[in-house]
Order: structure tokens, then sequence, then C-alpha cells
């Protein structure tokens, strides 16, 4: 085989790559290699200061609002914190236990409690969350709160030192260490406006419509640090089984979220059913979970999660009502995190495509008159807030995805031609590097084919 002929086997065999690599598939599956579970999932990505809490109360490393702090616990451990309040403000220690993506967690024995005691060592709020899906392993978090509030526990509305504990369940079958995220966020007083809770019974109201119409791409960030902005409409993503989605959005004084997450029916009616496939939560501005779906089965056919919140009330969190009113008692950004089980591989190869329906809805109000600067401190919302959730994609991975569904075959020949055109420009470079080697006249004493690269060998003898 001559010079030419091996350059242009080469180009016929990346030929045959690429039309290979861009052959049509089954509308609405991902190409992509079979998974094995949670493979290639993305972990929850944490943020903050590293930080290591003590076995007791006594040494307890501090914990300053604004701050986000990392550490990890392991299964049946207990990490202690300190925070120093004031006897004013309102303050929520939060804490997101991730374990990673396929790690063999069980139901109602995995969990994350946290709890805040008062200087006097009365418990003033505490959180006890639990992984609620068997095999599903997926970001466990909330917060414990003090409030300073008329009625509440009197020595939790002291200024001191208070002590957090967070606590990972005994009965764990995971032996790995979780990462554990850790937040203080402070509160400022109220001094007039609306304290007024949401008028009663508005949160059993039906849901309103959800919004139809043509889906917008916005994939979903690892965690609460990288969420990305939603607003009122339809949005398209895919997510790997065994992956959490975290979304953001912008909710009022006066207004509730409503959001479905839906997974599209399967090509194939040959795999097995899956338990505990489709599970979406939402959390208020301070991480603290606020509404959760139970998980959804999948059996080829299109399924949904969906949650509908009450409206956001500064005086829900005194009201005589469930938990999921209480925790809307603030405007700021929300959280959307959507789960999918590592066993819906046997349905998609790959990524699954996503469709959230969100709807914020209700006329915003003016809200209570905070001391201080609400926004700065995590909470309430300003104008460019509510902008950025609802522009179109413009940068960054947004600007690189097209939605799920029919433009999702573009996107695979977009990202198989640019790989072969690099296989091609690779090959053909090595080809022509090898032509040129060939025709290079040999020096005097070199071995023909070793290339100038070769290591010198002795002089020959002299004659």
């Amino acid at each position: 085989m001559n010079d030419r002929s091996t350059v242009r086997t080469g180009l016929a065999a990346v030929a045959a790559l690429c039309a290979v690599a861009t052959a049509p598939g089954p509308a609405g599956q991902a190409w992509a290699a079979p998974a094995d579970g949670a493979a290639g999932a993305r972990p929850y990505r944490t943020q903050g200061a590293s930080v290591e809490g003590t076995s007791d109360a006594q040494g307890a490393p501090p914990l300053k609002p604004g701050f986000g702090y990392v550490d990890s616990i392991a299964a049946g451990q207990k990490r202690h914190y300190e925070v120093r309040l004031d006897a004013t403000s309102s303050a929520y220690v939060s804490a997101v236990a991730a374990p990673r993506p396929g790690a063999g967690v069980a139901s109602y024995r995995d969990g994350l409690k946290v709890t805040l005691e008062s200087p006097d060592g009365a418990t003033c709020g505490s959180s006890d969350r639990k992984i609620e899906a068997n095999g599903v392993a997926y970001p466990l978090a909330d917060y414990a709160a003090r409030l300073a509030e008329p009625g509440s526990v009197a020595s939790c509305r002291k200024a001191g030192r208070y002590v957090v504990t967070v606590e990972r369940g005994t009965g764990s079958q995971d032996p790995a260490r979780w990462p554990l995220e850790l937040r203080l966020m402070v509160e400022p007083p109220v001094k007039g406006g609306d304290r007024g809770q949401a008028p009663e019974g508005s949160w059993r109201t039906p849901a309103p419509a959800p919004p139809e119409g043509q889906a917008r791409w916005r994939q979903g960030g690892t965690g609460f640090n990288d969420a990305r902005p939603l607003s009122t409409g339809v949005w398209a993503d895919q997510i790997k089984p065994g992956e959490t989605h975290f979304y953001r959005v912008p909710v009022d004084w006066g207004q509730r979220l409503n959001a479905i997450a839906e997974l599209p029916a399967a090509k194939t009616g040959e795999a097995t059913g899956v338990n505990d496939a489709l599970g979406m939560r939402a959390f208020n501005p301070a991480r603290g979970l606020t509404k959760k779906t139970s998980f959804a089965a999948y059996d080829g056919r299109k399924a949904r999660a969906e949650l509908d919140t009450a409206p956001v009330a500064y005086g829900n969190r005194t009201a005589r009502a469930e938990y999921s009113v209480r925790t809307m008692s603030f405007s700021g950004w929300y959280y959307l995190a959507v789960t999918v089980n590592p066993e819906v591989t046997r349905f998609f190869k790959g990524a699954v495509p996503l469709t959230l329906r969100v709807r914020i809805s209700g006329d915003p109000t003016a809200g209570p008159t905070y001391d201080g600067d609400a926004v700065r401190a995590g909470f309430g919302l300003t104008d460019a807030d509510k902008r950025e959730a609802a522009r179109a994609p413009a940068t960054g991975d947004d600007a690189m995805a097209v939605p799920a569904g029919r433009n999702e075959g573009r996107l695979r020949l977009v990202a198989y031609a640019s790989y072969a055109a690099g296989t091609l420009l690779l090959l053909g470079l090595g080809g022509w590097t090898l032509v040129a080697r060939r025709r290079a006249p040999v020096a005097a004493g070199a071995t023909p084919g070793l290339g100038r690269h070769r290591r010198p060998g002795p002089p020959p003898p002299a004659r």
C-alpha cells in the first residue's frame, strides 16, 4: 500500500464512523452507551469554607451569617457548631447532606437531623429528614430555626451562644462519609408593614392550570449554589438517572408556586417498571423544605410529579397550620429539586428528557418593612432577580443546548460532527506526517524509520 492509499484508508474509516454516529435513533432517547445505574451522574456541588464540627458542644467551631461551610459526616455521627445570635433577629441554620448518586441508601433509615439549642439548652427548632425512596440517593436538606416572635420559647429570644447539632442516622447502609454543607441566615427584625398570614384556606384552593407552549431550554444545577433560574413557563432539561437537578424561582409576597416535573413516554415497552422513579421537592430561600411530592412510578408511560405551595406571607410562620404553610413566610428565591431514580436506565440509555411546567400565581403585595437590608441577608427580591429568571438563555451551557424532543437529534448531530471533524483532522495530520517522514532523506549512520529522535549509538568504526 502506498502513502496516499494509507491516508485515503484512514479518511474512509473516519467517514464510516461519522455515518454510524449520525445515524438516526429512537426519538426522545439520548444517544449514549448504556449507563450502569447512576454512572456519570453529577454529584451535589458544595460551596463554602472548610469547617470541622466537634463531637460535643464544647469547643464547637463558629458559623457566621452570610457564609457557606463544608464538612462531612459519617453514619451515626453527630457534629456540633455554634452560632452567636442577637435578641431580635430570626435565624435559620440549614444543613445539606449529599450522598453520592447511586449510593446504597435505605428508605426511612438514611436521614439527617438538625437541631438548634438556646444558651439555656432549650430546643428552639429542629428538622428530621429521611430518604423516602429505597435505593435513590438524593441531597437531604432542611433547617433548624430560631424565631424572634412573641409566643416562641422565652430562652430562644435571648442573645448569646446557640449550639447547632447535625446528626446522621445510625441505620445507614452507605459506608461513605457524606459531604455536609452548612449555612446560617439571619433575617432582620420587622418594624412595620403587613405582618399577617395568607388568607385562611388559600393554600387549599385548586392549583392553577399548568402553562403550555414551546419549552425553553434550561439545564438544572447540581445544588443550591448553582441552581438555574426559572420563571412562569415551560422548560426543558435533560437529567441522567441518579441525578438531582436544582432550579430557583422568584416568589414574592402574596404569590404561590406551582410546579410539575414530567418524564416522557419511552420508546420501548419491554423494560420492567420502576417504583419511586421521579420525585420533586421545594425549598424556601433559607433552604427549608416547604413541599414535597411522593415519588412517582414509571412503566414506560408518561409520568409526572406535582407540587403546589401556599401564598407567601410573613405571618405564616406563626399560623396554626401545617409545616408546609409555616415555611412559606418570606419572599425571595425558592428552589425546586428534581430527582430521577438510577433504575430509569431500563428505559433511557443516557440522559432522560425532563419537562418542567412552572407557574408563579398571584399579584405581588407590599409585605412587611424590615429594620435592615433583608435582600442582602438572602431574603426578598429585586427587579433584576425577576428579569434574570424570565429572560431567554443567552450564555453559558444554555446557549449550547437544545431542548429535548425534535431538536435533540440536531444536538447529537452537531456533537458527533464536531467529534468526527476533530478525529479527521488528527488522522489527516498523522497520515501526512507519516508521508513526510518516509520521504525524508535518511542521515548517514541512522536507522530508517526511527526518526530524528532516536538516541544516537556508538560512532561507526574508523576506516
